[in-house]
């Protein structure tokens, strides 16, 4: 299979804190991979030298190919990213939003179509920060989606919503991934890591300690049982 994203022995230190610690990693063409670890294990920071917002200290990140740091502003047009909070203008509605977002790219996906397929029509002219939670997401994952990204960059993008808000958002992601788009996602939830996950990353100490398929992962445990007990026994230690 087809590797669109490599990383190769990845450091990234604040101060005296390792937050990723000799990190390799591929992602395949079209899986959607999940990445799971306790808070400060290093999840959103792995990411972040994925998306290209930050540089590694040492290592290699390569997307689609090429070096992330040398290619930055080319491969930022093939990926979409929704992260936990989008810093948007107090005063901004989920239109003009989208309008002013999809500005930014030279390739577009059409509007009307990501507007329909995210339910989005009743909420065009309303701000986004009177949206609930649920819609808020929503609008984030259209806004991540404008320029037809090749990858999607999805940073726990179900934490803090209900269970229905939570199953109408991967209804949504399902969409995307049924088109054969790469999907990497961080999450706290292990039944959604489990359900629609084809591997899952697990990270401890900024390192990476574990990556397969759930049902392998689970399998791993010699015992009947979850990613649930997965999460205790490789990002935990339980």
């Amino acid at each position: 299979m087809i590797n669109v994203i490599e990383l190769e022995h990845i450091v990234k230190s604040y101060g005296d804190v390792k937050a990723v610690d000799g990190m390799t990693l591929q992602v395949r063409e079209g899986e959607v991979l999940g990445i799971i670890g306790a808070n400060g294990a290093g999840k959103s920071t792995t990411l972040e030298m994925m998306m290209g917002l930050i540089k590694p200290d040492s290592g290699s990140v390569k997307v689609l190919g090429k070096d992330m740091i040398t290619a930055s502003n080319e491969l930022k047009q093939k990926i979409g990213i929704q992260l936990q909070q989008t810093a948007l203008y107090d005063r901004i509605k989920v239109k003009e939003a989208l309008n002013l977002f999809s500005s930014y790219y030279e390739k577009r996906r059409d509007l009307n179509e990501i507007i329909s397929t995210l339910e989005l029509e009743p909420y065009l002219n309303k701000y986004i920060k009177n949206l609930s939670g649920g819609w808020q997401q929503r609008t984030s994952l259209a806004l991540a989606l404008v320029n037809d990204p090749e990858i999607i960059f999805l940073d726990e993008p179900t934490t803090g919503l209900d269970p229905q808000a939570r199953l109408e958002l991967w209804k949504a992601i399902n969409k995307f991934r049924v088109e054969g788009k790469t999907i990497i996602l961080s999450t706290h939830y292990m039944d959604e890591a489990q359900r629609h996950c084809d591997r899952i990353a697990i990270i401890k100490h900024g390192k990476l300690v574990a990556c397969d398929e759930p049902i392998q992962l689970i399998q791993s445990l010699n015992c009947k049982g979850s990613m649930e007990d997965v999460y205790l026994q490789y990002a935990v230690g339980q």
